[in-house]
């Protein structure tokens, strides 16, 4: 019996330490990745644009915030990771996490206190970032080219706007606390690093929490006239994102490496009673509030800086698109846990639809199902997913626009 509690044993430790050096070696890639976007920002999008004076020097300021600290401080770090990883191999550790092991995540964590002062500084300022590029981007007909035409055209973008990159530090520090979570839960009460590990995931869930509140404030402070407190309460936080996009990716089964996050935000969604919505203006429709993500797969992605660019240096680039699939998961929250709507939105097989006479709703319907309506709280939000939508949909499927209730895929050209 004896060597039964014994062996279970041995098997349950040898488990957890495979499982922390997965969480290790994925702490190390996502990392990566994420290096590899604030490269892709730095060298696609802010050095062209003060190449061809598309934003001025207080502009890109702005827009781009402290991004050559993020980068400076996500190479340190990198480069820290990856020499505790090779000490602890060089040492004979090949199960990484192990009392022995010599790689210290949580230590590793505290000590970047710089690299979280520019996460923090970066985040509060973004709000802003969106506020300035889209006043810009209206004012100048060159930049909006050179932004769409980099989505279209540049490989290396996998058809994200800038403001999807613009959201990736964002979406990278909330990452952090669940990464932590995962590896303290496997990391023996003994081990040396343990108490690091809570120290480091309280530290960074406090700076979020200060983030979250300096943001909001920001966001809310120009329409504050016209919200009530309950939207104010209603605020979408960072944490419900990243929550929403790991549900996606669970049930799509795909890799998070090769999956870009376009658009996440709450939704309003309701089932047409018949054609005539628009012209009725949804009246008798019920709406629910939902969440919406819509993500993008490219597996031949690879990322590379130095392959981004052509050898002509031109600030349009001439590099074509290879998005395979793109999907709209939908998302809506239930006695405080988010549970999907229905299987996910393929847009390959969709049919995404916009009257004029209703501009504030679009449809979008797969092939022989229901159909939905979905709005946002303001036409901007609104907007902002039917631009997404309609950039995905022309490759993979059909754009219309409704024409008395119709949809008329003769208008297809038009939009």
């Amino acid at each position: 019996m004896a060597n039964t509690e014994q062996h279970s044993s041995k098997e349950s430790c040898t488990h957890r330490r495979m499982e922390q050096r997965e969480i290790v070696q994925e702490i190390l890639e996502t990392e990566l990745n994420y290096g590899r976007d604030l490269n892709i920002l730095k060298e696609e999008f802010y050095n062209p644009m003060k190449l061809a004076g598309l934003l001025n020097s207080e502009q890109l300021e702005q827009v781009f915030g402290n991004l050559d600290d993020l980068i400076l401080n996500n190479t340190q770090f990198c480069k820290r990771l990856q020499t505790n990883i090779q000490s602890a191999s060089n040492n004979g550790d090949q199960n990484v996490g192990s009392n022995t092991s010599s790689v210290q995540i949580g230590f590793l964590f505290l000590e970047s206190s710089a690299m979280f002062s520019a996460f923090e500084n970066y985040c509060i300022n973004q709000p802003l970032a969106s506020i300035v590029l889209e006043q810009v981007a209206k004012e100048k007909e060159l930049l909006r080219i050179f932004l769409q035409v980099s989505q279209n055209e540049n490989s290396a973008l996998r058809r994200m706007h800038l403001k999807s990159f613009l959201m990736v530090p964002v979406q990278r520090i909330v990452k952090y606390p669940l990464l932590l979570k995962r590896l303290c839960k496997v990391t023996c009460s003994n081990h040396t690093d343990k108490v690091n590990i809570q120290a480091a995931l309280t530290q960074i869930e406090d700076i979020l929490l200060h983030i979250n509140s300096k943001t909001n404030y920001a966001t809310l402070r120009p329409k504050r006239k016209r919200m009530s407190e309950s939207n104010q309460r209603q605020s979408f936080s960072l944490t419900d994102k990243n929550e929403i996009h790991k549900i996606a990716l669970d049930m799509l089964g795909w890799n998070k490496k090769e999956v870009s996050d376009l658009v996440c935000s709450k939704l309003w969604y309701g089932l047409p009673n018949d054609h005539s919505w628009a012209p009725k203006k949804c009246k008798n429709i019920k709406f629910i509030q939902i969440h919406a993500v819509l993500l993008v797969l490219d597996k031949s992605n690879q990322g590379r800086v130095e392959e981004r660019r052509g050898s002509t240096g031109m600030v349009f680039p001439n590099e074509s698109t290879s998005v395979e699939q793109a999907v709209v998961v939908l998302v809506r929250e239930k006695n405080g846990k988010y549970q999907p709507v229905r299987d996910p939105l393929q847009l390959d097989k969709c049919v995404v639809t916009v009257d004029p006479e209703c501009e504030e709703v679009f449809e979008i319907q797969e092939w022989g199902k229901e159909s939905y309506l979905l709005k946002c709280e303001d036409a901007r939000d609104t907007k902002v997913w039917v631009n997404h939508l309609k950039q995905q949909t022309r490759d993979l499927s059909q754009w219309r626009r409704r024409r008395n209730a119709l949809p008329n895929i003769m208008l297809k050209q038009m939009c």
